[in-house]
């Protein structure tokens, strides 16, 4: 038997939803979907979706109200990654929501394999462990790149969450080198600032960074170290 990941769709109209139904109509996942999220609170409330895709504006419900339900302490959601799905003029407004109750963020302009690409990219989140080491970050800017010293906050097989004065603007593309534990060589590989963390929610100022890819055997001395961290 197939195991079914389940997926909680709310406020897509037709056009939007069939983007991604090639991805969603798979037999391993299960779909629930909801035209209004007001609608969509009760079953939030008791199940535990593995990822919810949120269309934005809410024409019913204020945003961080729908989040606040979402995110709750008691609420079997809390922790699933959340995409919002917005149109390119209410980008900015969508992405002040990163870090509220959403995880990531992306146009309904886009095509159906970056939309698709995102769904599956969040379904693969894995568990972040706590880990503090110093990150080397070579960011491109307008004007050529920069360097920055920051250190970790934790890390997982998909991203990094670090401590930076300095917050890039989302989608930057940066590279990347750092040590994990007593390997002798560095991990070294390329990344994207995909959120900035939410001042007064979270003690962390910083960022956090989705891995897009690793120099050599980088990826696979990650998960090795980090699942010598379990327990």
């Amino acid at each position: 038997m197939v195991e079914r990941s389940n997926v909680l769709v709310v406020n897509l109209g037709a056009d939007e939803f069939d983007k991604v139904e090639p991805l969603l109509g798979r037999e391993e996942f299960e779909v629930d979907r909801f035209p209004r999220a007001r609608m969509a609170l009760e079953l939030i409330e008791t199940v535990a979706f593995d990822v919810l895709i949120v269309g934005y504006p809410l024409p019913d419900i204020e945003a961080r109200a729908f989040f606040r339900s979402v995110r709750s302490s008691d609420s079997p959601c809390r922790s699933s990654p959340l995409l919002l799905l917005t149109r390119s003029e209410d980008l900015d407004a969508a992405r002040e929501l990163i870090g509220y109750g959403a995880n990531r963020v992306v146009v309904m302009e886009e095509t159906a394999e970056r939309l698709q690409r995102e769904v599956t990219d969040l379904l693969e989140v894995a568990p972040r462990r706590e880990v503090r080491t110093m990150v080397r970050l070579q960011v491109k800017v307008d004007d050529g790149s920069q360097l920055a010293m920051c250190q970790s906050e934790n890390i997982s097989r998909s991203g990094m969450l670090i401590r930076a004065g300095e917050a890039y603007d989302i989608g930057t593309e940066v590279s990347f080198e750092f040590f994990l534990g007593q390997q002798p060589t560095p991990l070294v590989g390329h990344g994207e600032v995909v959120r900035h963390t939410t001042p007064g929610r979270e003690e962390v100022v910083g960022m956090g960074i989705r891995f897009t890819s690793f120099e050599k055997d980088g990826r696979k001395r990650l998960e090795r170290f980090l699942d010598q961290q379990k327990g």
